[in-house]
């Protein structure tokens, strides 16, 4: 499953690798789909060749959104195969829709590249609507800037005693996004992003003033997406600088040491993504600090009813 999803989105145009540990993590306690109803293989000859998934969140203005996706290798499109899975993922969630009561307040929800695509045709042709945009960012890690961190503030070691309230921050830099959900945010959800490629405490860079966490980057290097890509690049996301602390200089110096710790590890390039529609418009800071967008996504959104 892991190696379909990888093959299919590469033909799409998408450098996002799925690898069978975070998979295994999901699976393992399953929160926002059952396995066992919302996921359904594709087989040729043997082989899994593409796979139609579903998952479901609670927003916060009371609407239900069922997401969906549909994977397919390349070798096996233009036969109609992929087209058939996507609408049998929208009878899927219009049946769980229903039996939830939520028809009338639910939407569906896909993401894709921008560029000409598969998958980006199908959404279209299917009625779908941008909702959201998101910058795919990066940069060299040759040239790191020097920018000390602000006086008064310290980056400590990230200890277990600290798990909680860096995902505590973590969930407070999402309360304006526009698809804020507080489910993902309970404990559940928590112990399953601590198994998952992602969770590299090591790398994180945590500021704090006194007890008070003050900002972070939650740095990672996924060694199978690298060795899939044949690239050398870590991730510098779930940056935050906490309300009163910001105008300080703070989130530069902690990406300038994102960057070295980062090319410590044998990277040559760092990314992260970007919310184009980020309350905080952070665009200016990444460009500032060496950062260039490479690719466009865009959510698409479709009513139920």
């Amino acid at each position: 499953m892991a190696a379909a999803m990888t093959r299919s989105r590469e033909a799409d145009g998408l450098d996002f690798v799925t690898t069978e540990e975070d998979l295994a993590a999901e699976y393992d306690n399953p929160l926002d789909f059952d396995p066992r109803t919302d996921i359904l293989i594709a087989e040729a000859e043997g082989d899994t060749v593409g796979l139609a998934r579903i998952w479901r969140e609670d927003r916060e203005d009371g609407r239900k959104v069922y997401g969906h996706s549909v994977e397919l290798l390349q070798e096996w499109r233009g036969r109609g195969i992929r087209e058939e899975l996507f609408q049998y993922n929208e009878r899927h969630i219009r049946t769980i829709a229903k039996r939830d009561g939520r028809e009338g307040a639910s939407f569906f929800h896909v993401w894709a590249n921008d560029s000409d695509n598969e998958w980006k045709s199908i959404i279209e042709k299917n009625g779908y609507r941008p909702a959201q945009h998101v910058l795919d960012m990066d940069r060299s890690l040759d040239d790191i800037p020097d920018m000390p961190l602000p006086d008064g503030f310290e980056i400590r070691p990230v200890r277990p005693e600290h798990y909680a309230k860096i995902w505590e921050a973590d969930r407070e830099s999402s309360l304006l996004d526009w698809d804020f959900s507080e489910s993902r945010w309970d404990d559940d959800h928590f112990k399953t992003f601590m198994k998952t490629s992602v969770f590299q405490p090591g790398l994180w860079q945590v500021a704090w003033n006194g007890e008070m966490l003050a900002g972070m980057v939650l740095n990672y290097i996924v060694e199978e997406e690298n060795r899939q890509l044949g690239k050398k690049r870590g991730h510098t996301e779930h940056v935050f600088v906490r309300e009163q602390y910001r105008g300080k200089g703070l989130a530069r110096a902690l990406l300038a040491r994102s960057f070295q710790v980062l090319k410590d590890q044998g990277m040559d390039e760092a990314t992260l993504g970007m919310e184009v529609e980020n309350p905080h418009d952070p665009l200016r800071l990444y460009e500032g600090m060496g950062f260039r967008i490479v690719k466009h996504y865009t959510w698409y959104q479709k009513p139920l009813s």
